[in-house]
């Protein structure tokens, strides 16, 4: 038996902007994302002999989080086997060790995915180039190829179109996720409803990263849908960071999470202190690659 375990890193959307809605349903996203040290541990075991369609297990530390079919980490699994056709081995074991809040905003699950098919290419030998991988990764689910390359990068599209981007500078980034959640297609609908959508100030935005001012960064934080979310907790939460000197503050994704940048430690433990024993809080950092 061989077995591999991959770090799965969350992510959060400095930048969200919904640009309309496509004909396919999806809607085109400007997002600029960022991968954060928050991790799910995923391991991969495999056994036997070629086979063109191993059996595929998952099983995992969170017992609400569903283990068949419809698990991401499943789905890539099946899409990595169709890609490369025949594999090496005709079992294959996912456990998948959470540690980022499920219903957050914070792509656990297409981490989760792109962990599966990160470690499946490198227990095949490295078979497939990363830009194959974030194709295959695209067909599993639009964050996917993101959570691949991660990083700080500008996605497009459905967020299948990844740019790298200067990284965000060394800071601490406080998440809190409250007990709530938010329906991500709720959401959307409320927002193609609106007359004036929110959206960011982009260019201010990209010239504020491309020089590396993080206090600039912080304030053209942007979510297209964070006005359509209706939730007194999100505007709650990011009262309690301005309190304490966080620089710019925003919900991520759909959310549920919220999360501050600071520019000392200090401050962010002060702020985290308000939220710990009530709800998810943790202080991370920047992550500028995926592994």
């Amino acid at each position: 038996m061989q077995s591999i375990t991959i770090k799965a890193p969350a992510k959060i959307n400095l930048i969200l902007d919904i640009l309309g809605k496509r004909d396919d349903g999806y809607h085109n996203l400007r997002s600029v994302m960022q991968t954060i040290s928050i991790f799910d541990n995923v391991t991969l075991s495999v056994k036997g002999k070629k086979c063109r369609l191993p059996n595929v297990s998952i099983t995992c530390s969170e017992p609400e989080i569903p283990t068949d079919e419809s698990n991401i980490a499943y789905k890539a699994c099946r899409a990595y086997n169709k890609a490369l056709g025949e594999m090496p081995f005709d079992s294959i074991a996912i456990h998948i060790e959470k540690h980022i809040p499920s219903g957050a905003g914070l792509a656990g699950g297409s981490s989760d995915g792109a962990a599966v098919l990160i470690g499946l290419n490198k227990l095949c030998g490295s078979t497939l180039s990363t830009d194959e991988l974030c194709k295959i990764g695209a067909s599993v689910g639009a964050d996917v190829p993101f959570c691949i390359a991660g990083g700080t990068a500008l996605c497009e599209g459905i967020g299948e179109k990844i740019t790298p981007l200067k990284s965000l500078p060394d800071c601490e980034i406080l998440v809190v996720k409250p007990d709530i959640s938010i329906s991500t297609p709720l959401s959307y609908k409320r927002f193609d409803e609106l007359n004036n959508p929110k959206l960011s100030d982009f260019d201010k935005f990209m010239t504020s990263l491309n020089s590396g001012d993080l206090a600039a960064i912080s304030k053209t934080l942007s979510n297209s849908l964070e006005d359509v979310t209706n939730e007194r907790i999100i505007e709650d939460i990011k009262s309690e960071m301005i309190k304490s000197g966080v620089l710019g503050s925003v919900m991520t994704g759909s959310g549920s999470a919220v999360f501050g940048i600071f520019d000392n430690e200090k401050k962010a433990k002060l702020c985290a202190d308000k939220f710990n024993g009530k709800m998810f809080c943790r202080i991370c950092q920047p992550e500028t690659r995926y592994q």
